[in-house]
């Protein structure tokens, strides 16, 4: 099905209704899966990517590295919020972003976000608070240093939000 689906999209994609086609929470046997058929370039996996998640290699990384190896830009979504719900605020307002935020004169979303374009990976922050948006516009004028980075990328919390049976959601997206 996976296949089938790929080669609808190149379809679309040749008939110039879109200019790039990609995908979203692929692992690294769904990728390969796909390019053993492609003609086009998978252009991005799109997939939840945030502090507490880069020390995990084949699970909570959706094989950030392979991606990246095989030319796959690989873009974080739910940056901000993890396991997403009322109470999971603590990519917002938890102790260490907040900790390494004062340290930067920027806010805890700011650390977030920061740690992962810092390492070359797009983000889609979504607000309609003017303040956040231009917070989110604000990345660039620090830099995290290296101990920062370690710390962030180190952290176990919060969690994927996923169980541990090692499969990822599948569904497959449009770049226009």
């Amino acid at each position: 099905m996976r296949k089938e689906e790929w080669l609808a999209l190149e379809k679309w994609a040749k008939a110039g209704k879109a200019r790039a086609i990609g995908v979203s929470h692929y692992c690294k046997s769904h990728i390969e899966d796909i390019l053993s058929v492609a003609t086009l370039p998978i252009a991005l996996n799109q997939v939840m990517y945030h502090v507490g998640m880069g020390m995990s290699p084949d699970f909570g990384s959706d094989f950030k590295d392979y991606d990246q190896s095989v030319g796959i830009v690989y873009m974080s979504f739910s940056t901000l919020c993890g396991p997403c719900g009322d109470d999971k605020m603590e990519l917002i307002n938890g102790p260490l972003v907040t900790a390494l935020g004062k340290a930067h004169n920027v806010t805890g979303p700011q650390i977030a976000l920061r740690w992962a374009v810092q390492q070359g990976i797009p983000v889609v922050p979504k607000s309609s608070n003017p303040q956040h948006l231009k917070e989110d516009f604000d990345l660039f004028s620090f830099t995290l240093s290296q101990k920062e980075m370690d710390i962030l990328t180190n952290a176990s919390t919060p969690a994927t939000g996923r169980d541990d049976s090692g499969d990822c959601e599948v569904a497959t997206t449009v770049v226009v």
